[in-house]
């Protein structure tokens, strides 16, 4: 299995809004010099404007900005401050979103005199994107199947020239969990491509390297 590119690796830690701030601290200077501290290019602080966002505002969210985890730089594409919670979107792993997470909340604790963040009830989401391909083309479908493609590619398509091909396979629970997120896993054909390409584009609600998992464990079944 070849892997193009992690799209996005997210981290989502929610909690009720009273944990984060139970003393109502004015934390505005500490978010103001989070933006220093990360290496953010954008953040609602850059050139304020008559009414600044105030940290009880809805969201507060910053852009582009870096992370030192274990002797390497991680870029950063967002960090969201959300009224119940936090929202990290990194391009490398989930497991670098927990890291810059937990950094970032000790030293918010820390600069404010709040709870330390190892204390806080969290619940943790993750979804992870990922454009790769197989070693082979995949069999997602019995080759008895392979005359009713042609059926239908004569039919509704034009077989010689655009014939039908593989676009999407998913795998999804039957409703929403208790946090609102539905578990999925899917593959899809990678767009502006042709299925004989084999490039796909994979998406899942779990951690990165889990879903790299998944990946080379189903390429062995369907290869």
């Amino acid at each position: 299995m070849r892997i193009y590119a992690i799209r996005t690796a997210r981290a989502i830690w929610l909690l009720p809004p009273y944990f984060l701030n139970p003393k109502g601290v004015y934390i505005r200077p500490a978010l103001e010099a989070l933006k220093k501290k990360y290496r953010f290019e954008k953040s609602p602080y850059d050139s304020p404007p008559t009414s600044p966002p105030s940290p009880t505002a809805d969201s507060v969210r910053f852009e582009n900005g870096a992370f030192e985890n274990k002797g390497k730089t991680v870029a950063i594409s967002s960090f969201i401050i959300h009224g119940d919670g936090f929202v990290v979107e990194t391009r490398s792993s989930t497991s670098d979103a927990d890291a810059f997470l937990e950094d970032a909340l000790k030293w918010m604790a820390k600069e404010n005199d709040l709870p330390d963040p190892s204390t806080h009830p969290f619940k943790k989401l993750y979804t992870s994107e990922i454009n790769f391909s197989f070693d082979k083309l995949p069999k997602f479908f019995s080759a008895k199947m392979n005359s009713f493609f042609k059926e239908v590619s004569s039919k509704v398509g034009e077989e010689k020239e655009n014939p039908l091909g593989f676009l999407a396979w998913q795998i999804s629970a039957d409703r929403n969990n208790a946090l609102g997120q539905m578990a999925s896993f899917r593959i899809d054909r990678e767009l502006n491509t042709k299925s004989a390409e084999g490039r796909l584009y994979s998406f899942a609600t779990c951690h990165t390297n889990v879903h790299i998992e998944l990946l080379k464990k189903l390429e062995a079944e369907i290869s």
